[in-house]
């Protein structure tokens, strides 16, 4: 039995709390806040094919050192994980690497939707969390381009009640803006080329999609205002569309390109400070549903390179937690808010089962994240620099203590 003492609840109470557990330990609390441990429904742990960037021995270690015990893995690996065999597959690799941890990380995966494989879906309905759907192109070669595609995955994802998770960013209107600036290797028009037109339109075939077929929709990464209102108005009309967004979007805008350049680089792309408040305001409301880190690390060779050459994508996983402890220091979000949208709401909509995971963290506790502290293989992060207030102490997942 693990038993915290005088520690803090998020109501303001001091109690003891008791977790069972193999080991007897004492944790003096006094001090200390606990938290739900964290969900993150959105990362990519570069198994298989990228192993040089991440592995889910440093993914785990990331992960506990940010307060998350329980991750959804994305399915555009090298090779993409779109058939039952591959799955299987990955799902091995895992397991090996997470056994030579000690760490009981919680995991579950996403199939990828490639127009050569949608007839694996029925096969893999009991094995994954959701369906992935590339409506745009972005790291990987996974994309329904087609929107006749995506309607049959919808109609199977229908009849197993399976999720449908959507990048909406349409490749067609992409296309339209890349030829507009195709010489162009100044990273702030990444924001241009996948301008928020993208998002909309890809965004409104896939609501339409959603009600044609009365499916689970679940949008990632959110980064505009328009979208948020679009959700809000489905919402309304009693669509069952569910909407997340990332700290990146949230915590960053175009501004950052002049002092990060390309490790500025995401997809979608960051947007202006307007939809930062319509972000934050979305999650206020309820309309923005989860926090999805999409963690997508690169190594910092990789993304030092010219844009075009660049990848997209940044690392978020381990400073998901103090982010948010910081925004709720500041009085932009409220704790109770906090565990809807990186718990409780995440648990609901993908009805995956309840733990007793817990964060115990120091609200007092000032650091500046530095990419020297970082324990994510790309060994760096977009938010170095920034000083938070408010960090992990202690994480404890499966009955097991992990000091941060």
């Amino acid at each position: 039995m693990i038993v915290i003492k005088n520690v803090t609840t998020v109501s303001g109470q001091v109690e003891t709390c008791k977790i069972k557990s193999a080991e007897d330990r004492i944790i003096e609390g006094e001090g200390l806040h606990i938290f739900p441990a964290f969900i993150d429904p959105h990362v990519h742990f570069r198994v298989p094919g990228g192993e040089h960037k991440e592995n889910w021995e440093t993914g785990a270690r990331a992960a506990i050192a940010g307060g998350v015990t329980t991750v959804f893995d994305m399915p555009n690996n090298n090779p993409p994980c779109t058939t039952l065999e591959r799955l299987q597959e990955k799902r091995k690799m895992i397991d090996e690497q997470l056994s030579r941890t000690s760490i009981p990380l919680r995991y579950y995966l996403y199939l990828g939707a490639d127009s050569s494989s949608i007839d694996e879906i029925e096969k893999c309905a009991k094995e994954i969390i959701g369906i992935k759907v590339f409506l745009g192109s972005s790291t990987g070669n996974l994309l329904i381009e087609r929107y006749d595609d995506f309607e049959r995955i919808c109609q199977i994802a229908a009849r197993f009640g399976l999720v449908v998770a959507v990048h909406a960013e349409d490749e067609e209107v992409m296309q339209q803006h890349k030829s507009e600036y195709s010489d162009v290797q100044d990273v702030s028009f990444h924001s241009k080329i996948r301008a928020r037109d993208c998002a909309v339109v890809a965004l409104e075939r896939a609501l339409a999609t959603a009600r044609k077929y009365g499916i689970l929709l679940y949008i990632l990464h959110a980064s505009t205002a328009d979208e948020i209102e679009m959700v809000r108005h489905a919402k309304r009309d009693g669509l069952n569309v569910f909407l997340e967004t990332t700290p990146h979007h949230l915590f960053l805008n175009e501004t950052a390109y002049t002092t990060l350049g390309t490790r500025a680089q995401m997809n979608p792309p960051l947007r202006t400070a307007a939809d930062n408040e319509a972000l934050w305001k979305g999650i206020e409301d309820g309309t923005i549903d989860t926090i999805g880190t999409d963690h997508a690390p690169h190594t910092i060779k990789e993304k030092d390179q010219v844009y075009g050459i660049a990848p997209s994508g940044v690392p978020g996983i381990e400073n998901y937690f103090a982010l948010f402890l910081d925004a709720a220091y500041k009085g932009r979000i409220t704790y109770n808010k906090i565990i809807d949208i990186t718990r409780g709401n995440i648990e609901q909509i993908f009805d995956i089962p309840q733990n007793n995971d817990v964060v115990l963290v120091d609200t007092a506790l000032e650091k500046e994240i530095k990419n020297e502290n970082q324990k994510t293989k790309c060994g760096w992060s977009p938010y170095a620099g920034m000083r938070l207030r408010g960090w992990p102490v202690h994480t404890i997942v499966g009955g097991k203590v992990f000091t941060v």
